[in-house]
């Protein structure tokens, strides 16, 4: 089974920033709509010939290595189209990026069970003398954003987070995605390095794309997102019924705003139609629906609190942190407790049937671990540890398992039939990097194996 494991080639994932101030279209990207490229890589390679083209982009952040593509001074100093890479920003605006989907987005043309751990958006000071921060250094300053407020739900196809692709089936690889985020309203002026942060299969399965940015007072007006047509805003309190036979149509309704917790009516949708509502009394700005199936789903936009709202929720913010920490510390006191009864043998967690070996009936607790094994030419070889558990596999209702080990996952597809066990995916990070068939690459022979 080693064997067979070791043959079998993955999929990568990668995606990246293409377009780091985007005012155009949300659902077909227009190139001069992009004001504002990512820093460049070495040689000052960068986006922005074809969108979505490969090109080194997908730069992974290593543990204890670089977090961002390129060189920090090439994003204040690299040219784009024969203007600086810089862009700029204001306090308390809010703005969009663009990124391609690079085949990764739950949907009716792949299925619901393509990943998205968390997508995160960092911004800290720059420093030429420094170069770029740790990765808890870009964790202290997380910006709002409309991907990290109401992020993609596991195992469903929901347009959100990294995935919030409307489009993505026309082009599944290089179609736009796009999402919001706000500058914070007391962020001082200066220039700032930026960190788009996505775990695609797990919380160690990460892409990072940085740039720099300049901070600047807030001069009033809109923000920098795209603004939407007036003949898609409504804010209807009393949605209108359905027409008798309006086909693939939504209800009329009601959703929740996004950054607010609260509720804004709409009327019915037709089939793929798209519509931008008001957000709701003590938010500004506006967020965009769309009807897929029968369903409603947001696709873009967010609600920025209004200045009176702001200092309340600090207030709220202030009482929440209080009651988190303690539930948090009285957690701690209770695992402490946990950990000690489990390691001075008060508590034994190792079920009654596990005790007993299969064979000859041994208790395994009476069978300590043999130290070291001797082959025939007397040659002692050490004790092989055990295997980790790292599998994961979606079952007969399509619904995602683990993380089991090795062993496990060869007795589950070992019960199932030909079909079934052909069409179950796995995955592991390591040695399949994306979900998988297991009928691909002769998979299904190494797992259809029972023997122990």
């Amino acid at each position: 089974m080693i064997y067979f494991l070791a043959l079998l080639t993955g999929v990568f994932s990668h995606s990246w920033v293409e377009c780091t101030k985007y005012t155009g279209d949300l659902e077909t990207f227009q190139p001069a709509e992009c004001l504002g490229r990512p820093r460049p890589l070495a040689g000052n390679r960068n986006v922005g010939q074809t969108f979505g083209a490969d090109i080194g982009m997908d730069f992974r952040p290593q543990a204890g290595g670089a977090r961002c593509q390129g060189n920090s001074q090439a994003g204040l100093t690299a040219n784009y189209g024969g203007e600086a890479n810089l862009v700029s920003y204001e306090a308390g605006k809010t703005y969009t990026l663009a990124w391609p989907p690079k085949n990764h987005v739950a949907a009716s043309c792949t299925n619901s069970n393509i990943p998205d751990t968390f997508l995160e958006l960092y911004m800290t000071p720059y420093s030429e003398s420094a170069g770029d921060p740790d990765q808890d250094t870009f964790k202290q300053n997380q910006v709002r954003a409309s991907f990290s407020d109401d992020p993609h739900v596991k195992g469903q196809i929901d347009f959100k987070g990294f995935m919030n692709c409307p489009r993505f089936c026309d082009d599944t690889d290089k179609s736009l995605c796009t999402g919001t985020f706000t500058v914070g309203e007391n962020v001082q002026p200066g220039v700032y390095t930026f960190q788009w942060y996505w775990a695609f299969n797990s919380e160690a399965d990460l892409y990072a794309t940085c740039w720099e940015a300049r901070v600047e007072p807030n001069s009033g007006g809109g923000g920098g997102a795209v603004t939407p047509t007036a003949i898609e805003s409504t804010t209807t309190t009393t949605p209108q019924p359905t027409p008798i036979g309006c086909v693939n149509c939504c209800d009329g309704s009601e959703i929740v705003a996004p950054g607010t917790g609260a509720v804004v009516a709409y009327d019915y949708l037709n089939s793929e139609e798209q519509r931008w509502l008001d957000c709701p009394s003590g938010f500004s700005g506006q967020f965009k629906i769309f009807c897929l199936l029968e369903e409603v789903r947001l696709v873009d936009g967010f609600c920025s609190p209004d200045a009176a709202a702001t200092v309340s929720e600090d207030v709220k913010d202030q009482s929440g942190t209080v009651a988190g920490l303690s539930v948090t510390l009285a957690f701690v006191i209770l695992a402490f407790c946990l950990y000690v009864a489990i390691t001075q043998g008060w508590i034994d967690l190792q079920p009654e049937e596990s005790k007993k070996d299969s064979f000859d009936g041994v208790s395994r607790a009476d069978k300590p671990r043999a130290n070291s094994v001797l082959t025939v030419s007397k040659t002692e070889l050490p004790a092989l540890p055990e295997a980790p558990a790292t599998w994961y596999y979606t079952d007969k209702q399509n619904r995602q398992k683990g993380p089991v080990s090795q062993m496990e996952l060869v007795k589950y597809i070992g019960s199932l039939n030909g079909k079934q066990s052909s069409e179950t995916l796995v995955w592991d990070g390591v040695v399949c990097k994306d979900w998988i068939h297991v009928s691909t690459a002769g998979l299904e022979r190494a797992f259809s194996s029972k023997a122990t």
